[in-house]
């Protein structure tokens, strides 16, 4: 049974061989003809060849309008293969930041960004134009501003790398957002209280957190099957880096007392995994809950990965050693040093013992 499709109508002729062949048009734009490649497959209504070829046909006047527009470099960015090895959540971001820079417009007069010529794009002009859009949408929140205009200037070193331009003015803009958080470490004080409230599925989410220093997406996906023989192997999700290390022994303790209830370490208090049902945003409003009832509001999830940096640090650990634990480079290491180690004295207090012994 032939599939009917809207606006396509068959048109029969008799060949000289007395045979009879069928040609398919559709309305107001033209025939429907095999692509490339599909010559010698089944072509009739329905057929895998022919919806190639008729999907092609009705996308044609979009793919003429997008030709040699910003459009052309988002659509084909969202094709790519550096689109698709993101992980799920930054697709998701990327997605909506796509969808808000297309639909951009300098003024109320002005077309949408999708629209720009990509001879536009390449004028240097446009790097102000394109700052002031920035700038107007950091009036709202500063943060998401630099998150669009960090997706926008990918999309046009994609496009540049391919030569669908020559130069990306979206390069190394100064960020509108600046947060501070070295004065947010979780000190003895903080995990204390936080240990004296938690229950405990948040109890073991803490010390998970503490003494490996990863990521919470990260940590609320990592399974059992990771931890074998008092190690944790496993693959990051954000940069994809391998990490490998012998479990502490405090956390080995807890781990080895928890019940195995999933097939993932953290769950919920009814054993389920948080990364499912519930979604991760329930587990960071339990975690709230937590840091609240423990007199914390101020101190993040997020924050003891700073504090595991410093604290394998104010344990004589080398940026190497730290970059190996966390997943990190060597660079970022140095940088988080110099963010978050000022909160301890710990270094200090090394440095002067170091020159006392030198001076005696």
């Amino acid at each position: 049974m032939r599939l009917k499709l809207k606006g396509v109508y068959v048109s029969r002729k008799r060949l000289a061989t007395g045979a009879w062949v069928e040609y398919y048009n559709l309305r107001g734009v033209g025939a429907i003809k095999a692509l490339a490649g599909d010559e010698h497959e089944s072509f009739a209504p329905g057929t895998p060849a022919f919806m190639r070829a008729y999907n092609a046909l009705i996308d044609a006047p979009r793919r003429a309008r997008v030709t040699g527009t910003l459009q052309e470099v988002i659509d084909g960015y969202r094709k790519s293969a550096a689109f698709a090895k993101l992980a799920d959540r930054t697709k998701r971001d990327y997605l909506a930041h796509l969808d808000r820079i297309a639909a951009a417009k300098l003024t109320d007069k002005t077309p949408a960004f999708a629209a720009y010529p990509l001879e536009v794009i390449e004028d240097p002009k446009i790097r102000k134009r394109l700052l002031d859009w920035r700038d107007r949408m950091a009036l709202t929140s500063p943060r998401q501003a630099d998150a669009v205009f960090g997706v926008l200037r990918i999309i046009l070193e994609w496009a540049r790398d391919r030569g669908m331009i020559a130069h990306n003015h979206a390069t190394r803009p100064k960020k509108v957002y600046h947060a501070d958080r070295s004065d947010k470490l979780w000190l003895p004080e903080h995990l204390a209280a936080f240990r004296a409230v938690a229950p405990p599925e948040m109890r073991l989410a803490l010390e998970l957190a503490l003494w490996t220093g990863q990521r919470q997406s990260d940590l609320l996906q990592l399974g059992w099957s990771s931890y074998q023989d008092g190690r944790l192997s496993f693959r990051q999700g954000k940069r994809k880096r391998k990490v490998d290390m012998p479990v502490y022994s405090t956390l080995r303790t807890l781990l080895d007392a928890t019940p195995k209830r999933a097939a993932t370490i953290l769950t919920t208090d009814s054993g389920k995994p948080w990364g499912v049902k519930p979604r991760p945003t329930h587990f960071m409003h339990a975690w709230r809950k937590v840091t609240l009832a423990a007199g914390l509001d101020g101190l993040h999830f997020h924050d003891l990965r700073g504090t595991t940096c410093t604290m394998l640090a104010d344990a004589g650990c080398t940026p190497s050693e730290i970059a190996a634990m966390l997943g990190w480079t060597v660079k970022t290491v140095n940088e988080m040093m110099d963010r978050y180690q000022s909160m301890t004295a710990a270094q200090s207090n090394s440095a002067v013992a170091r020159l006392e012994k030198f001076s005696a």
